[in-house]
């Protein structure tokens, strides 16, 4: 086909998405979390400058598809490789690209009470009001599992409010599956839409950790907190001339162990401006990051970097916590934290 003419995409249904990219591909395909996205098409390019080193990867991945009863087409022209360039919108896609139903991210208008349902520990949510449509994508349950919850490890959602770069978003999404952390909320109206940028910056992390949509970040956070979730909001450390912070401002350093207290909500804010102040009055506590005592530095730090720092913070205790469970549980697989 002559290449200044466009190529169609098919799709399976309008609301398709493509994934692209080795790692979101495979998340995807191997995903547990419930629910998950209806997996239609995988493309993968056999061409003849097709790397020799990517054969074998290109039958795992094949094989990933099959368990997952996910018909496979093999591109091999041009003009295929064209499509696939199309479907991931000009961006490196390492030879897939799998056509999705979109990513589930339950509406929520709040955190409710620590539970247990038949044996598994978790909490409750309130759904917020959804059309059949998203429904049928996002799902219906009110009730979140959160393993190894206990009175040494309370469950720990980050909310996100103003983050509007998807690199960003992806990478704060990324920290945070790693850090274990339990649900990662996110403010509809002001801040980045789950475009593919995001998925790709996630590292497929977005196809395994629970994600929340808010459309009443005020509502969320009061009500949550009267259901009993203390809220930390991230803001930078506010000083006087004496260096006097606020009793209601701790450093990371200084957190002591709040996950053993109870639930938390962590806010988050986004670039330059950070976390609103009608969201930071609803705190409980002012968290933030101390910085070196050097003269000559920066001030702030990148979104997704403080995000992992603060995060850590939260679950650092933890960790020996989970450790320990995972390590009575069979078959379950380390995870390797690849930079």
């Amino acid at each position: 086909m002559d290449d200044r003419f466009p190529l169609p995409i098919p799709y399976t249904t309008p609301s398709s998405e493509f994934l692209y990219g080795t790692s979101v591909v495979e998340a995807a395909l191997t995903s547990r979390k419930a629910p998950t996205r209806q997996l239609y098409k995988l493309y993968i390019y056999t061409g003849e400058n097709r790397e020799k080193s990517s054969t074998d990867r290109d039958v795992d991945i094949a094989k990933l598809a099959s368990r997952a009863g996910v018909k496979v087409s093999r591109m091999k022209s041009p003009d295929d490789l064209r499509m696939m360039d199309k479907m991931s919108g000009g961006r490196p896609h390492n030879g897939y690209v799998l056509e999705a139903s979109p990513l589930p991210r339950l509406p929520i208008t709040r955190l409710a009470e620590i539970t247990n349902v038949d044996g598994v520990a978790g909490f409750k949510v309130t759904v917020d009001h959804q059309s059949k449509e998203d429904a049928l994508v996002n799902g219906t349950n009110d009730f979140i599992k959160a393993p190894f919850t206990g009175p040494a490890a309370h469950p720990i959602v980050l909310f996100l409010d103003s983050v509007q770069d998807p690199g960003n978003l992806g990478g704060i999404i990324r920290t945070a599956s790693f850090l274990g952390i339990n649900a990662v909320a996110i403010a509809t109206r002001n801040s980045a839409s789950f475009t593919p940028v995001v998925l790709k910056a996630s590292a497929g992390a977005s196809e395994n950790i629970t994600l929340f949509s808010v459309s009443k970040p005020e509502v969320f956070i009061q009500e949550s907190r009267e259901a009993g979730w203390k809220i930390y909001a991230a803001v930078a450390p506010a000083s006087g001339r004496d260096g006097y912070y606020s009793r209601k401002s701790v450093s990371t350093d200084r957190l002591g162990d709040p996950l053993v207290e109870g639930p938390c909500v962590l806010m988050l804010g986004g670039e330059g401006e950070g976390l609103r102040m009608n969201l930071r009055k609803k705190a409980d506590v002012d968290v933030y990051i101390p910085g070196s005592a050097q003269r000559f530095t920066v001030d702030s730090l990148n979104v997704s970097v403080a995000a992992g720092i603060l995060c850590s913070a939260f679950v650092k205790r933890r960790k020996g916590v989970v450790a320990d469970a995972e390590a009575e549980s069979e078959g379950d697989k380390q995870e390797v934290f690849s930079l």
